[in-house]
Formats: C-alpha cells, structure tokens, sequence
C-alpha cells in the first residue's frame, strides 16, 4: 500500500474521531500525518478547526500561520483569523487580517466591516473609499457606485436617482437606502434621512454603518435621548468603537448625566488611553460633580498627553482656587513661544493670567489677559453699536405695544425661576441658594428662550423679532409656554420650581412675560467694575462675545442697566433685583427676602449652600461649594492701573 493511501487512511480516521468528540486522539493522528506530509492543507485545515472547538487560540492561531504559508489565499483561514482578532480585541491585527480579506475576497460584508472600523476610527475619507472602490470593481453594484460618484460631485439629483434605480430592482437593499439617508441628511431633510436609516435597520439590524449615521443624525439636531439607544446598538456591534464611545460620553454629561459620561469616557479610554481630548471631557464632567481631585488628575493626564493643551491649562485655571507651581507656569511661558494652534494659544494666556494673578503679580496677569482677550477679539464677530441699536428696537417695540404684556394668555405655569443679568455676577451664588431649597430644582444655563425667540424671528423674516410678537395668537403663546416647560422637563426631578440660569435672557423678559406670565425673574446684579472686569478675566467656551474689549463690555452693561431700568419700568414689581455685594454682606437678610419672593419658606439649607452636591457647570462651580467671602469684592482695584477704560465709563469709580 502506497504513502499517499495510508495519509488518506489516517486523515479519514481522524475525521470520524473529531466526529465522535475525540479530539486530543485526532490531534495525534494529524500531527503523525504532518511528520510525512508537512504541507498537507486538509490535515492543517482540520487541526485549526479543532483547537476552535477547543478554544485553544494560540494553536489555532499557529495552525493557521502554517496552513496560510503555504495557501496563503485561504478563504477559510483568513476569515477565521478576522474572527479571532476580533475575539480578542487585538484592534491593529484585526484590521490587519480585515485588509487581507478584503484584499483577496471582497465582498458587501468586508467593505461594510472595514469601512465600519475605519470610521470608528475617525478615518472618514478612507471609510468611504473602501464602499467605493468596492462597489466600483462589483459589477452588481455599479449603480450603486454611479450614486456615489454624483454625491461626491454635488450632483444631488442624479444620485437621488441612481439609488432609487436600485431600490426599484431591490426594495429591500440596505446600502441604497443608507446611502439615500446620507443623501438627506447632506441636504439637511433630517425626518427622511431618519426613516430611510430605521427601514435599513428594521431590515438588517446588524448593520453597523447604519447605527452610527442613526446615532449621528439624532445628535446633530439635539435629539439626544434618541441618539443613546442608536450609540448603544452601534456598539453592541462594535464594541471598541472608540468614536462612538466618546460621542455617547459627551451625549450623557449634555443630558446632566454626569457619572454616565465619566464611565463612558473611562471606557473609551482602556481602548486609547493617551487620548488628551477625552480626559479633558472627563475632567469637565468631574468638574462639575464636585470631585476636585479626580477633576485636577484629569486636566493633568490631558497636558501630560498634549503639553500645548492651553484648554487643559485653563481649565485648571478656571477652577479658580487652583495654584499653578513654578514648574507649569514656566512650561506654560515656554509653550506659548512654539508654533500653536490660535484656540489653545488664547486659553494658555487666559491660564498665565491666573496663574499671576494668584502670585498677585497683578501686572504680568494683566498683560496676559490683555493677549488672550486681543486675541479672541479677533476672531469673533460682535458689534457693540449694533447691540445697542438691537436694545433700542426692543424698548421701542414695546413701548408702542404695552398691552402684549398684559394679556396673559401664555403658559400658567409658575414652575420657572429666571436668574438673569451680566456673567460673572454672582448668579451661580444665587442659584446654588435658591436650589438648596427643598421645593426647588436648580438645572443650568437653558437654552430654550432664545430658541424660541429664534423660532419667533423665522415666522416672518423681514419683520423679525420682536416685531413678530405682534401677530402671535393666543393659542401660540400658550404653545410656546407650554412647549417651554416640557422641553426643559429632562433637566429636573418632581420639585414644584425650576432654575433657568442663562444670564442672557435679561433681553427676552417681554417674551418671557407674553408666554409665561407667572413665571418668577431674578435681575442678579454687581458693581459694574467688578463685574466687567471679571468678564474680562474669564474665557468663554462659547458665546458671549462682547466680554473680550473692555469698551464692549462697559457699553454692554450701560445697555443692560438701560433695558432693566425699561421693564422695571413696564412691569413694577414683576422683577426682583439682588446686588452681589448686599447677599455676601448681609446673607441672614438677603436670603429670607430672596426666598420670600420665589414663594417659599425659609430653609437653613439656604445659608449653608456650599454644603449641597448638587452638579454645577459655570465658572464659579468651585467658588459657591465653599462659605461666602468679602475678597471678591471691589478686586478690580488691583489692576485699577490698567482699567482706565472702564473707569471713564464708570466715573465714580474714580480714585
């Protein structure tokens, strides 16, 4: 009997062993088979299908290096081995071995995986060449290809066209129908690009790519809630998406589920744990839960990791009870001479600022705040005559329409505190009183004023806002009331009175009055050159434009006193106005006639605020978690020398 009969003897007896559950014996009778014929592809191929029911990776593994260096296009070996990588999270060998597959035997499921894992990985441009160049090379899917092609070039129409070619072949076609969905989504028709995303995925769940346009499409029009559930199936699929994990992170600190975010962000971190940008999130959320010291470690991981980071610098200025060591103030001067990007270099100058500022070298600090505001200056577009003629129009429309505020046909909701004014004014102080009560809630800086004063302004836009107000009926008020309450019901638990802290809102009191007639307004108020200069001092992530000149600012605030004056005026006694300086002197007097005007019993919860651990978000997180003080006030005279700007603004200030 010939060699070659006995291996064929030997071999089909170890089939009928794996057969039988025999597998260590099989194991021996391939391995005497591999003796006499190393290269012997069914004796290696069933080995590597043992040591996976085995679950013995490392052999499996080494049987299919062996088997692959003698096949080395062995469809079932290479997609073994994708499996295997993804079994055990080795992500560069995964991708590896996912490129090989593709390479040799693409098909819409490699495309669909690599593609997936290279947006995962922020590689957007790589992600779609993949889906291209597939189905440019399938035949099957030309048409397809043909919609890419149209949708690359803008041509909106005739993309539009080639996808529904192939839908009217194949109505159930899940990439046509995702790429439809993108084709909407580009053009902003945001409820079709939603059904077109549900009807790909009510017809393959699995599909990963279509999860993570879901997931995206919810956030970009602030549909959060939505968008967790479409983050949590993405990553059902793909666990290591590292992308989808921050976005779910940053998703649940917006919704004020602080501790979610931070687990989420933790996550994200086992897979790329030198990602500066997340620990500076983590620290943000941290931040503002309280938790100072984790706060501080993670600021610091994000400078470790990205040593120009002035956002990182800064946020451990904006603690402002932080002192910068001698060491990070040099590292911070030495980083601003290398060649950073405008947004870091304006917030590292802000950081010296603060940094000098607690050395009380009050010039040096000076000097670097001018830097950094000069600098943002620059790049934002604010107009303080146009803001006042804005103010103008609004005291002119309402003068000559007094009784729009009288009609009181809005909302009856009494649930809203409006805490308004200036930043920097001592508001978050105010807020953390009043939420220290039982019965009231404090949430944060809401934005759902002015996006109903945006809605307003749309209705028609050559007239605009205010002018709008004129022609909304009753019914619309009301809606627009009752759509206010329930918008904002995600930031609050059951407590009868809820804060709305967004400072700007000082402009929208006749719209705040028209569509929520009992709701209570809180004007929080300080000494103009304190306030200013604080503005001046403080780095804002977003808005407030008008804080980076100290012109703008005493003109913005000269406009302010003028616009309350007028609806202190309109509405006598509908406002409560507290100074800053009046709650830190006399808190035993202030607070009881603060709580009396909320309608609400004195608590002595009220005086001793800074014992609550309710989150925080604003500047002055830290600084309202402790007892009040006096050094706050009149501290713009340590830098009286450069602020003669202000000064001639605010001529009684003079020395």
């Amino acid at each position: 009997m010939s060699e070659n009969s006995n291996l064929k003897d030997a071999f089909t007896n170890a089939y009928e062993l794996v057969k039988h559950n025999n597998l260590n014996e099989a194991i021996e009778q391939l391995t005497e088979i591999l003796k006499h014929d190393s290269r012997n592809i069914n004796a290696l191929s069933l080995l590597v299908e043992i040591y996976i029911k085995q679950n013995n990776i490392d052999m499996t593994l080494t049987s299919i290096k062996n088997l692959l260096a003698i096949d080395s296009k062995n469809k079932r070996c290479l997609e073994q081995k994708v499996k295997i990588y993804k079994l055990l999270n080795n992500e560069i060998a995964y991708q590896d071995s996912l490129e090989i597959l593709h390479k040799n035997y693409p098909t819409i499921e490699s495309s669909r995986l690599l593609s997936n894992l290279l947006s995962s990985k922020g590689e957007d441009e790589r992600s779609d060449d993949v889906i291209q160049s597939f189905f440019e090379s399938n035949k099957s899917y030309s048409d397809l290809y043909k919609g890419i092609r149209h949708a690359k070039a803008g041509r909106v129409k005739l993309a539009e066209d080639a996808y529904k070619k192939v839908l009217k072949k194949d109505k159930n076609n899940v990439d046509a129908l995702r790429l439809l969905g993108l084709l909407a989504f580009k053009t902003k028709n945001y409820d079709t690009a939603e059904k077109l995303y549900i009807r790909a995925l009510t017809i393959n769940p699995n599909f990963a790519l279509a999860w993570d346009n879901l997931a995206k499409l919810y956030r970009i029009q602030n549909k959060l809630a939505k968008s967790i559930p479409a983050f949590k199936n993405l990553l059902k699929l793909d666990p290591n998406n590292f992308e989808a994990l921050v976005s779910l992170g940053t998703i649940f600190t917006k919704l004020a589920k602080y501790q979610e975010g931070i687990d989420t962000y933790q996550e994200a971190l086992l897979i790329n744990p030198s990602n500066a940008r997340v620990y500076l999130s983590m620290g943000h959320a941290l931040k503002t839960l309280g938790d100072r010291s984790e706060c501080e470690k993670s600021y610091k991981k994000a400078i470790k990791y990205f040593h120009l980071s002035g956002e990182a610098f800064w946020s451990l200025a904006n603690l402002k009870t932080y002192k910068f060591s001698d060491l990070e103030i040099s590292n911070m001067e030495s980083s601003i001479q290398e060649n950073m990007q405008s947004d870091e270099l304006i917030q590292m100058h802000f950081a010296l600022g603060k940094a000098y500022e607690t050395n009380k070298d009050f010039n040096k600090s000076f000097e670097n705040y001018k830097k950094g505001n000069w600098l943002q200056r620059k790049q934002v577009d604010y107009n303080s005559e146009n803001h006042k003629k804005s103010i103008d129009e609004l005291i002119s429309f309402f003068s000559s329409n007094k009784e729009l505020l009288q009609t009181k046909t809005g909302s009856s909701s009494a649930d809203p505190i409006f805490i308004l004014g200036l930043p920097r004014s001592g508001s978050t102080l105010i807020e953390q009183i009043l939420s220290s009560h039982s019965l009231i809630e404090g949430t944060q800086e809401l934005p759902n004023i002015m996006a109903t004063s945006k809605k307003i302004r749309l209705i028609d836009d050559k007239k605009g806002y205010p002018n709008n107000l004129n022609d909304l009926s009753d019914s619309e008020l009301l809606s627009f009331g009752e759509d206010y309450i329930n918008d904002t019901k995600w930031t609050r638990s059951n407590k009868p009175f809820f804060i709305d802290k967004m400072p700007n809102n000082f402009v929208h009191i006749g719209l705040i009055k028209m569509i929520l007639p009992n709701a209570k307004i809180i004007d929080a108020r300080r000494n103009p050159m304190d306030t200013c200069f604080s503005c001046y001092k403080q780095y804002f992530a977003k808005g407030q434009h008008f804080t980076y000149d100290l012109d703008d600012i005493a003109r913005y605030y000269k406009d302010y006193l003028r616009l309350m004056q007028f609806w202190n005026d309109l509405l006598p006694g509908s406002i409560y106005t507290i100074n800053y300086e009046d709650v830190i002197s006399n808190p035993e007097i202030e607070i009881p006639k603060l709580l009396d005007y909320c309608d609400v019993k004195f608590e002595k919860s009220c005086l001793e605020f800074y014992k609550s651990k309710r989150p925080v978000k604003t500047a002055s997180s830290e600084q309202v978690r402790q007892p009040m003080y006096k050094t706050g006030l009149d501290y713009w005279n340590n830098y009286s020398d450069n602020l003669e700007i202000l000064i001639k603004h605010f001529p009684e200030y003079e020395k």
